[in-house]
């Protein structure tokens, strides 16, 4: 008999125990990260407490830095006063970079997302951040061209004052504007030493936008010896 009684007591206690250990602190509420990754074209399902850590994450209140959270610190609940002017600012290293970028430069692509949020007394807020690219770029594929062919060819993409040439398989990143288009053109010398120029644009025709965060490819028809966007 005495031991059941010590038995429930001991089990009064743990459970006390746990009730502590769960709550929140009285005037604090938490904030609980969980997920920031990469967005890609096709968005997928953010694992649980997935922290991208080539992703800066600065954590603001009304307007001002309060700190830059560690990916160690991401992995558990964050405490914070209450407020409705929390902001978390994520972005890659090279945010910021991209007004440097010239006519030789391929550019890169550049991530960045901001996400306001509240954090209420006694409570948990969850978050989870898909940051998208806030560049697009453009690529070249001339892979469908076969044998001897082609024996010259150059290819400028032209967004804005900035031209860039590619060769097959390679991708120049842009700085996004709202309305706009990028045009392109490639000169082709043949087997045959005969020459051809063929132009396009992107962005100008009805139902045609240029978006952030999309890679659009021009590709070399080899049957019709054209180009297509996709």
């Amino acid at each position: 008999m005495k031991k059941n009684i010590v038995y429930i007591l001991l089990g009064i206690f743990l459970l006390a125990s746990c009730q502590q250990e769960n709550e929140i602190p009285s005037g604090k509420g938490y904030l609980s990260v969980e997920g920031i990754e990469l967005q890609s074209q096709v968005v997928t399902e953010v694992v649980s407490r997935a922290v991208d850590e080539s992703l800066t994450v600065d954590l603001y209140k009304g307007g001002e830095l309060v700190r830059t959270l560690t990916p160690e610190e991401m992995q558990n609940k964050i405490e914070l006063d209450p407020a409705t002017d929390y902001m978390l600012k994520v972005y890659s290293a090279n945010y910021g970079e991209k007004s440097t970028w010239d006519n030789e430069t391929m550019g890169e692509p550049v991530y960045y997302k901001d996400v306001s949020f509240v954090v209420t007394e006694g409570a948990t807020t969850p978050l989870k951040v898909q940051v998208p690219m806030i560049t697009f770029a453009v690529c070249l594929d001339m892979s469908a061209v076969t044998g001897n062919w082609l024996q010259r060819y150059t290819f400028t993409v032209t967004y804005g004052s900035r031209s860039v040439t590619l060769q097959n398989g390679e991708t120049a990143y842009f700085s996004y504007a709202e309305e706009t288009s990028f045009s392109y053109q490639l000169s082709i010398t043949n087997s045959d030493n005969e020459s051809q120029v063929q132009s396009g644009s992107w962005g100008t025709e009805d139902g045609e936008t240029v978006a952030q965060n999309t890679v659009y490819t021009v590709t070399y028809n080899w049957a019709t010896q054209s180009l297509t966007v996709e």
